[in-house]
């Protein structure tokens, strides 16, 4: 098997340097590697490995890389393997792979291989979830304007942060041809269930059931949203009156003023934006898979 690795060596706030520089020596197999350099080209270098006969390309990075090798990759039988080195870090948690660098190395070498729909928007796939409103405002602070943390304490920095000046506002979601008008804090459109930093925001979605689901927390209080939010790692949000979930094929999203829009953490503009689908468009390596059918 001819792998790929692929290196951003900013991941993680600097971290993925080290695990990369710590990681090589463990590698049994024969392997090429590449250092990115700039946003977006991880998802060129693996497009051209397809092209050049690698059978397995591993992201080594944090959710952005892996969203950029998935893009690459996608549509293909060529598989991506995943060496944790990022903030979230978030993925993994869906697919079995331990946090641990040398661990999820051990996965890379005796995983198997599984088939998952990708998330797709105007500029691109997504890979865990994409949203709009309040989530999109923490994605851009936590990427812009918090650079003294890192994982989740980076997350609930900027989200307290952002809660000062954002506010609930009036949306219009469309999921498969039904509307529906609410007041919305956000809402998340999820082919995974997990995002920042271990969210669990979208508990109930399946990576391989050909759906996304849609997530829409309503109009409550501030007060509120700060008890909401710490339920949202477990999953316990489910049951408050203000959360409310849709599945479908194609969503579209409005607001009554242009609001931030992100997919798996990365800005892609603002209101209107529109979600789909793509069953079974990425060939990934895990061990253990926890958010599958069956």
């Amino acid at each position: 098997m001819k792998t790929l690795f692929v290196v951003n060596p900013v991941a993680g706030r600097g971290k993925c340097l080290k695990i990369w520089n710590n990681i090589k020596y463990h590698i049994k197999f024969p392997f090429d590697f590449v250092f990115t350099q700039a946003p977006g080209e991880a998802a060129e270098i693996a497009a051209g490995a397809r092209n050049r006969g690698f059978t397995r390309v591993v992201a080594v990075g944090g959710d952005g890389t892996i969203c950029e090798v998935g893009n690459g990759l996608a549509l293909s039988d060529v598989e991506m393997g995943i060496i944790p080195a990022g903030t979230g870090n978030d993925f993994i948690r869906t697919i079995g792979i331990p946090q641990d660098p040398k661990d999820a190395l051990a996965v890379l070498e005796q995983g198997h291989t599984q088939y998952i729909d990708l998330g797709r928007h105007e500029k691109g796939f997504f890979i865990n979830v994409a949203g709009v409103g309040l989530d999109a405002e923490v994605a851009r602070a936590t990427n812009e304007d918090v650079k003294f943390l890192s994982g989740t304490p980076a997350y609930i920095f900027a989200l307290i942060t952002t809660l000062i000046h954002f506010s609930p506002r009036k949306a219009v979601v469309e999921v498969d041809g039904k509307t529906y008008h609410r007041k919305l804090w956000l809402a998340a459109v999820g082919n995974a269930s997990f995002y920042g930093g271990g969210m669990m925001i979208c508990p109930d979605a399946l990576v391989d059931d050909g759906l996304l689901e849609v997530c829409l927390v309503n109009d409550m209080s501030r007060l509120e949203i700060l008890r909401f939010l710490p339920r949202v790692f477990s999953g316990g949000h489910k049951s408050h009156p203000a959360f409310e979930v849709f599945r479908g094929k194609q969503v579209k999203i409005s607001f009554e003023i242009p609001t931030a829009a992100h997919a798996d953490g990365d800005c892609i503009g603002c209101t209107p934006v529109s979600f789909s689908i793509m069953p079974r468009a990425l060939k990934v390596i895990g061990n253990n898979f926890t958010h599958f059918r069956g």
